[in-house]
């Protein structure tokens, strides 16, 4: 009896200095207002996506999309993926951090949503129309990404 209680004090002890240790993280870590996935590692010519079959086109019509879901709202505070308040001179208070979990929570929900939505529906545009689209998006993104100076 006296094993199971002190392992058990052991194992509280433990998921405390955890949680305390992931709280001094969490202070200590910026906040980050364009989330730090809005990025595109490769721009597609239309040669590019025309070798594609169509659940590529989709998956790249999807990726697109989510970037554009990261980058659109605070172009003009930062067009960087991965800008901090800190960078930005915005104060990292409690209020702010809380509007930014909020924000990203809603993002990835919109996201989560769209990715299923678009599944079932882009499934039956046809090749062209995706391929269109992902160029439009992506000159779309190359404008957000390089900002005035496009």
């Amino acid at each position: 009896m006296k094993r199971i209680t002190l392992l058990s004090l052991v194992c509280a002890l433990l998921m405390a200095g955890a949680l305390q240790g992931n709280a001094q993280n969490s202070k200590n870590k910026e906040i980050v207002l364009v989330n730090g996935e809005a990025k595109v590692d490769k721009f597609h010519t239309i040669n590019d996506l025309k070798s594609k079959n169509k659940g590529e086109l989709i998956t790249i019509y999807k990726q697109r999309f989510k970037v554009i879901t990261y980058l659109l709202p605070y172009t003009a505070l930062s067009n960087k993926p991965g800008a901090t308040l800190n960078v930005l001179g915005i104060p990292e208070n409690t209020e702010n951090k809380s509007l930014i979990e909020k924000e990203a929570k809603a993002t990835e929900q919109l996201n989560d949503a769209f990715s299923v939505s678009l599944d079932n529906f882009i499934a039956y545009a046809d090749s062209d129309n995706i391929i269109w689209s992902i160029l439009l998006y992506e000159d779309l993104i190359r404008k957000l990404l390089l900002g005035k100076d496009y």
